[in-house]
């Protein structure tokens, strides 16, 4: 186990007995994670994306001034994570980012972006580190195959190309903005399942040995979410064309995973036993990490307003019947009474899932078996 596995696995530690406490004191853990979905726009057409039908429908969008507002009523955050849609089609970006940072309101800040718009996010990257230099701030770039699968999948020719070069630049930049970040996440689904090893490879080779490089299987509501009340359950969250992969290859990418998490600086990481879980979880259709962080430890806040617990349920409230007072609402009956809801469903989503790996003494322990 190299020295970085052993440091996580400590900060993971002392930070499950953190919380541990405070869910005995409050009875809730408390919110480290806020998912804020900036916009519904989006340039790209993913086969894979699980909120196809709301993308580009003219939805309302939260302006700057409300989004102040949520900045100032939160509490402190572990991590920010700005969504969508493509963020960075918003052209407030950096402001929205700033109601943040100038706050103190979250350590990180990330980005989810499909990488089409280098140089904004280029741009962006060294404004906000210019202004912040202690911020955490991490782009999460969309790549989900080989050239020729990748643009396939998003249905924008020249995309891959693109998102690679925002890779590199970003990847270029960190020696000079210590605190910036880029990494890579792969959907994994029928169309590019056996890319994953020379996907890989092609990262390691054009970027560098240290890229980090996330997995995710592609998510519908329907397939991989199991025990959601059908009057919560939110509708139409999946994929128009693309699916899981066979289960009959769940063994093979099981082996290509922990291969790929081998190469890695951090073996001993959640998200490798969260990806580990969603093959037996789907497999099997029973629950590997019971959801602890669902209404807790994370929330979602749509560009409209609309708060969620996670994002297979449908909104509970929306922020303007709060005065945009972000904690009156997490702390209402209504999101009381949501969290009895969700209180025995589970999924293979891993922004809750995957967390909530990291909140089980089981997943710290699987955590320190990958880490050998």
């Amino acid at each position: 186990m190299n020295r970085l596995d052993a440091q996580v696995l400590r900060e993971t530690a002392c930070r499950l007995r953190r919380n541990r406490a405070e869910k005995k004191r409050s009875g809730l853990y408390p919110l480290e994670t806020l998912i804020l979905y900036v916009t519904m726009r989006c340039n790209c057409k993913c086969a894979h994306c699980f909120l196809h039908d709301a993308l580009n429908t003219g939805a309302d969008e939260m302006s700057l001034d409300q989004i102040e507002r949520l900045a100032e009523s939160v509490p402190p955050l572990r991590q920010l994570q700005l969504t969508g849609g493509e963020p960075t089609l918003r052209r407030d970006l950096p402001e929205i980012i700033r109601a943040f940072a100038r706050r103190g309101k979250a350590a990180l800040i990330g980005v989810n972006t499909n990488g089409l718009n280098t140089g904004e996010i280029v741009a962006l990257a060294e404004a906000v580190k210019g202004e912040f230099p202690a911020l955490g701030l991490a782009f999460q770039i969309s790549i989900d195959g080989l050239e020729e699968t990748h643009d396939r999948l998003r249905g924008v020719p020249g995309c891959f190309g693109k998102a690679m070069e925002t890779l590199r630049r970003l990847s270029d930049m960190r020696q000079r903005l210590p605190g910036l970040a880029a990494h890579v996440l792969t959907v994994i689904s029928e169309s590019n399942y056996k890319e994953l090893v020379p996907l890989n490879d092609y990262l390691r080779e054009n970027v560098g040995k240290d890229v980090l490089q996330g997995f995710e299987l592609v998510r519908n509501v329907e397939t991989t979410a199991w025990n959601i009340p059908r009057a919560i359950k939110e509708a139409n969250t999946g994929p128009k064309k693309s699916v899981l992969p066979p289960v009959e290859a769940f063994d093979r990418i099981a082996r290509d995973l922990k291969k790929l998490n081998r190469r890695s600086a951090n073996p001993a990481n959640a998200f490798h036993v969260h990806n580990l879980a969603q093959l037996e979880m789907v497999k099997t259709g029973r629950p590997q990490f019971k959801c602890v962080t669902a209404g807790q430890a994370i929330g979602v806040v749509y560009s409209n307003g609309g708060v969620a617990h996670c994002e297979f349920t449908k909104p509970f409230a929306k922020l303007s019947e709060f005065g945009w007072d972000f904690q009156a609402l997490w702390r209402s009956e209504a999101a009381e009474q949501r969290r009895r809801q969700i209180g025995q469903c589970y999924c293979i989503h891993g922004c809750f899932h995957g967390t909530s790996v990291e909140y089980s003494w089981k997943g710290l322990a699987r955590m320190f078996l990958a880490g050998l």
